[in-house]
C-alpha cells in the first residue's frame, strides 16, 4: 500500500498542478487518490479496508508528505516509491504483529 500511495498522490500532485499552484481543492482529490486505491485493494485481496487505510494514511502523512512539501519539484517517480515502499513496511509491521499475537 505505501508503494501506492507514494506513487498515486505525486501523479495527482503533478497533473494537477501544471499551473504551478496546488489549490485546496486539488489537494483534496489528491488525498482521496490514495483512499480508492486501498479500497480497491481491500477488494481484489479480501483483506480489512479499515488497517489499509491506517496503512495508506499514515504512510502518506509521515515519509510522502513531508518529502512532497519539501521537494524542490524536480525528484524522480521513484524516490516517492521508494519512500512510500519504506513507510508502508513501517507502518504495517505493527499491525501484521497485532494480527499474529491475536491468533494466538
Amino acid at each position: 500500500m505505501g508503494l501506492f500511495t507514494g506513487v498515486s498522490f505525486i501523479l495527482v500532485h503533478d497533473a494537477l498542478a501544471t499551473d504551478l499552484m496546488f489549490d485546496l481543492w486539488e489537494f483534496a482529490v489528491a488525498l482521496v487518490t490514495p483512499a480508492l486505491i486501498a479500497g480497491l485493494v481491500a477488494i481484489v485481496t479480501r483483506l480489512k479496508i479499515v488497517i489499509l487505510m491506517a496503512v495508506t494514511y499514515l504512510t502518506l502523512l509521515i515519509p510522502v508528505l513531508g518529502a512532497s512539501f519539501g521537494a524542490s519539484g524536480s525528484e524522480p517517480l521513484w524516490q516517492f516509491a521508494a519512500l512510500g515502499l519504506a513507510g508502508g513496511l513501517v507502518w504495517s509491521t505493527p499491525f501484521a504483529f497485532w494480527q499474529l499475537t491475536r491468533r494466538w
